[in-house]
């Protein structure tokens, strides 16, 4: 199966003055990082893409509203990996930092991204609008590790990102998936709940979001074979509720979704498949993406066997 190309960067912010900012803050950053794009990129200051022109050379468009452009994928080329808060109410801050996943072909607009996210800094973010600047952006080399090297310091572009080394470790025997956000996925027009959630789901899902970035639809082959794979899976899924302002539509908005773990054996027959359920931690899965939804890690465990209800299953170790 062909996989995208990306790269991951880490964005450092420093605030004027201790910020409190929202329990999930991706929302707001992709709206400040919206109307950053548009002041920096879009000539034209239309109401929207549609239509326009210059739509298929804009790097507004190709980031925030492909779906306008006459060529290339529908889909939003980035997705933000943003630090949850524990707490009801989060702490002020003076540092902030978020990870992004940016998608190929839109590697070349770095430069625009990273002049939004500047513009963006003098709207401010947060309940108290805490004006930014942006300290540093880093770009990690090797997918799944701590190397990481600047690209941007102190008001210099030192380099431009480039697709990140990303070599498969080899498939456990189990695995423990945590979900970091909610999994927000709909199948036959309604969302999936705890209860309807599943290895066969998730697999479903990840095979969407990979071939829609490329701007592929799913081979039907490919989608039978992942809805009969039997994995001796545990899942402790419940629902999340999340909520969040929407500026367009000037409404609050539900993003709840499947929250919880998911204890799985991974068989050799799933080999196949495991290169695309392990980049699915950097690429997310279901909708909302692009503000950091979907949003999981595996753990490789040991396996153990226990008494099951057909027999003796190899479960992992807790």
């Amino acid at each position: 199966m062909r996989m995208p190309r990306f790269s991951r960067l880490r964005w450092t912010l420093r605030f004027d003055r201790p910020a409190v900012l929202p329990r999930f803050p991706g929302s707001a950053l992709r709206g400040l990082l919206r109307h950053g794009l548009r002041k920096t990129a879009c000539i034209m200051q239309r109401d929207g893409c549609t239509g326009c022109l210059l739509a298929d050379s804009c790097a507004y468009t190709r980031l925030f509203e492909p779906s306008a452009a006459r060529r290339g994928p529908a889909r939003v080329p980035y997705v933000l990996a943003v630090p949850v808060a524990t707490e009801e109410r989060p702490h002020p801050c003076d540092l902030f930092r978020f990870e992004m996943t940016l998608l190929e072909p839109c590697l070349q607009d770095f430069p625009y991204l990273l002049q939004a996210m500047r513009l963006a800094g003098r709207r401010g973010l947060g309940r108290r609008r805490s004006r930014f600047e942006v300290v540093a952006v880093e770009a990690q080399r090797r997918l799944g590790t701590e190397a990481w090297e600047t690209i941007y310091r102190d008001g210099q572009c030192l380099a431009l990102p480039e697709p990140v080394e990303a070599s498969v470790p080899p498939m456990p025997d189990a695995v423990e998936l945590t979900w970091l956000t909610p999994f927000r996925f709909k199948r036959r027009g309604r969302l999936v709940g705890p209860e309807a959630f599943g290895a066969g789901i998730l697999m479903e899902s990840l095979l969407h979001r990979v071939h829609g970035v490329l701007g592929e639809r799913p081979p039907r082959t490919a989608l039978d074979q992942v809805r009969r794979l039997r994995l001796d899976a545990r899942s402790e899924a419940t629902w999340q509720e999340w909520s969040r302002f929407s500026s367009r539509q000037r409404t609050r908005m539900q993003i709840g979704g499947v929250s919880g773990r998911l204890y799985c054996t991974l068989p050799e027959a799933f080999a196949p498949w495991w290169p695309l359920f392990w980049l699915g931690q950097w690429l997310h899965v279901g909708k909302l993406v692009s503000m950091g939804l979907g949003r999981y890690r595996l753990w490789p465990q040991a396996c153990q066997e226990v008494p099951g209800p057909g027999g003796t299953l190899s479960w992992p170790r807790p």
